[in-house]
């Protein structure tokens, strides 16, 4: 009886220009690539043929090229445009799901076009604000902003507590 050969294990598995772990499942894997979750990892997985549940780095050479090629052109799959990640794209009109560095490119052009119209959102993003409402009087408080420290109040008091002896102490002595 002809033994089976053992099937290949990768430790890396290039998909989507992104370096994934062999021992993540194919969705949690894909998660790493920018723009990709589980969630998408998952749909992509099952337009593909592939089981979900299988490692990544027991692909075969063909399902990974599969994959990668589902991941670059998952905007042309037959899913709804609503799970992609950028929905009528400013300058195209178009529907769009932008992964890895194009995804980075298209949010900073995103930022910039808000400051340049000098819009409330990009003049928060200017100065580091929180940009979506939240409260500043309490939250975002960094560097200078932040209150009196406990230890320095503490210490005055203690200051302030002495110089008021010893202005006992004087005026008893008079």
């Amino acid at each position: 009886m002809a033994e089976k050969p053992a099937e290949e294990f990768r430790y890396i598995v290039r998909i989507g220009g992104t370096d994934i772990d062999g021992k993540k499942k194919i969705p949690y894997g894909l998660s790493k690539i920018r723009g990709i979750g589980i969630r998408i990892g998952e749909i992509i997985c099952s337009l593909v043929g592939i089981d979900a549940n299988k490692k990544v780095g027991y692909l075969t050479e063909e399902e990974a090229n599969k994959l990668d090629e589902a991941v670059s052109k998952f905007q042309e799959q037959t899913v709804p445009p609503w799970i992609f990640n950028r929905i009528k794209d400013y300058t195209t009109g178009k529907n769009l799901h932008v992964i890895g560095s194009d995804l980075v490119i298209s949010l900073r052009d995103d930022l910039n076009r808000l400051k340049k119209i000098r819009s409330y959102r990009g003049i928060r993003h200017e100065l580091g604000l929180p940009v979506r409402g939240q409260r500043t009087r309490t939250s975002f408080r960094t560097g200078t902003t932040m209150g009196v420290s406990r230890k320095k109040a503490i210490e005055a008091a203690k200051a302030a507590e002495k110089e008021e002896k010893e202005k006992k102490k004087e005026a008893k002595g008079k």
